[in-house]
């Protein structure tokens, strides 16, 4: 075999691998918006690394030091709200390298607190994803929300 055709079957393991990757942090990403509206909060084990050192900015509080601390802000975020939507918008991209991958993306999410009124919420995110031990975790997520742009007058 040739070296063009060896660096060829070699670029395309690559591009496979890259998208199996992504398809698996759309996945579980999919699986992290839909458990946040189920109040299942044990999905968080799956999709963020346990490790103390570990930094997160969620939209109601932040720098989060730790899993531990990320898991109690989102336990109060589902107690204090019933949220019934989550969803990460078409935008959403994942560049992955290696075994590291970002990801960014818009999001909507609508929150209903205890006294029955609804809000609709815009946020961004950017997640760094990382492989180990066969499993994709996030180990650093940042998200914010988008303020409204004001109307201008016509």
């Amino acid at each position: 075999m040739n070296a063009s055709r060896l660096a060829l079957l070699f670029l395309i393991a690559q591009v496979g691998f890259a998208q199996g990757t992504e398809d698996q942090i759309r996945m579980k990403t999919k699986k992290f918006t839909e458990a946040i509206v189920s109040k299942d909060l044990s999905v968080l084990d799956d999709v963020f690394e346990k490790d103390p050192a570990n930094i997160y900015y969620d939209i109601n509080e932040g720098p989060l030091a730790g899993f531990d601390r990320l898991k109690r802000v989102w336990t109060a975020a589902t107690t204090n709200n019933s949220i019934s939507r989550f969803d990460f918008n078409d935008d959403m991209k994942i560049l992955v390298d290696g075994k590291s991958a970002v990801q960014t993306a818009t999001w909507i999410q609508t929150q209903v607190n205890r006294s029955g009124q609804n809000r609709e919420i815009r946020g961004r995110v950017t997640a760094l994803w990382r492989e180990r031990d066969g499993q994709w975790r996030v180990w650093h997520y940042h998200a914010s929300i988008t303020p409204p742009r004001p109307q201008r007058p016509q």
